[in-house]
């Protein structure tokens, strides 16, 4: 999951572990408004929008009375956004001149795994926004959108269910694991062999069942050896006790350093259902805020495609995240281990219904929906926000 992959990366490149992030960087990092004005779209002066033609008509009433159903944002021309809708420059991008928008990530620390998230961030502010970025441990960004303090959230599906929590979009789309072997280069040759995972309910469970269906092998085809944590599964690939290990982008770079791993498979090749974890407020929020909403989202594709197309203007968002802790070097090692996951996928995928409910369905069978979070998906997603984003991200492919 990702968070063993932030805490994992932070400890392998030596990155200090921050409680919170503020709005800027430290002195010796570099200017925030500077590096993401070379990444992100400046916003210009707003004009008839291309979206607008190819977009339904503004509504002619607040959004917040039409159905979860509709687009989010009309692709309204001109002017400034309001959170029920999006007003759009002439490039495509939005103006979101004096929203006010607080973001968390359910992540800890300001480790160089969340860097996607921090990019949306400040993708929001470059817009026009003024953003309040924020980082929780365990469940307590969450219960920040819960109490109000926060409107929206980056965190696991299983803990913003729990919480009364709506999902309106991505935020990795794939978990970070992949199967790695010193000697073997295919699925075809588990057979007969010793294969490492964490433990009966963690993600790399699930992707042992898609490797072995790959290879049309079956469990007793393999030993497996429950090992108990990923960073055990590392060791014992690094004690020759293994022949094939899932392990995290982190744990990649850890065995790289002693000698050349082969990296056989990845999630998004062996499940791509499997998410790591999604963008959630509480129902009422995006029902009255549908525009701010779609804003998120659009900034996360901007970053995410960003991750996607430009490691050195990622690996400089990756610095100024971690307070320049992080030579460019180690930050480039990092991107590398991280794009043989393809955690990041900016082609709209992921906010299926199928593909959540499998997630709602792993997290299940897990144990890990309880209470208020056991309920039908049309109770627990909005993807409207979503879908708007899409297709003006897609309108404008230039300008993102």
């Amino acid at each position: 999951m990702k968070h063993a992959l932030v805490f994992g990366l932070s400890a392998m490149l030596g990155a200090p572990l921050l409680a919170a992030c503020g709005s800027g960087s430290a002195a010796s990092s570099p200017a925030p408004a500077a590096s993401v004005a070379s990444t992100a779209p400046a916003p210009s002066k707003p004009a008839a929008s291309a979206a607008a033609a190819s977009s339904p008509a503004p509504a002619s009433s607040p959004a917040t009375s039409a159905p979860a159903s509709a687009p989010a944002s009309a692709g309204a021309a001109g002017g400034a956004s309001t959170a029920q809708q999006l007003a759009f420059n002439a490039d495509g991008t939005p103006n979101l001149k004096g929203l006010d928008i607080k973001l968390g990530n359910a992540a800890g620390d300001a480790t160089v795994g969340d860097t996607v998230v921090y990019i949306t961030s400040q993708t929001l502010k470059q817009w026009g926004a003024n953003v309040d970025f924020q980082l929780g441990n365990g469940n307590t960004t969450e219960l920040a959108v819960v109490g109000g303090k926060l409107n929206a959230t980056a965190g696991p599906l299983p803990t913003m269910l729990d919480a009364g929590m709506t999902i309106f979009g991505n935020n990795q789309v794939h978990v970070d694991y992949l199967l790695v072997s010193k000697d073997s280069t295919s699925l075809d040759q588990m057979k007969g062999k010793t294969v490492a995972i964490a433990t009966t309910s963690s993600p790399d469970n699930f992707l042992l069942d898609g490797a072995l269906q790959q290879a049309k092998l079956t469990r007793k085809d393999v030993t497996i050896a429950l090992t108990g944590s990923n960073g055990n599964s590392v060791n014992q690939m690094l004690q020759n006790k293994v022949n094939f290990a899932f392990v995290h982008a982190d744990g990649l770079l850890q065995l790289d350093k002693t000698g050349k791993f082969n990296v056989v498979t990845n999630s998004a090749q062996l499940q791509p259902w499997n998410a790591d974890s999604y963008m959630g407020a509480m129902p009422d929020w995006i029902k009255a805020n549908p525009g701010t909403a779609e804003a998120i989202d659009l900034a996360w594709l901007h970053a995410a495609k960003l991750f996607d197309t430009d490691k050195a203007q990622w690996v400089k968002f990756a610095q100024e995240y971690t307070k320049g802790t992080l030579s460019a070097a180690d930050a480039g090692d990092a991107y590398d281990a991280l794009a043989k996951a393809q955690p990041w996928p900016d082609d709209g995928s992921g906010m299926d219904q199928p593909t959540l409910q499998k997630n709602f369905d792993a997290a299940k069978a897990s144990d890990q929906i309880k209470g208020q979070g056991d309920r039908p998906i049309a109770q627990w997603l909005n993807s409207a926000p979503w879908d708007a984003a899409v297709k003006v991200f897609k309108a404008h492919a230039s300008a993102y």
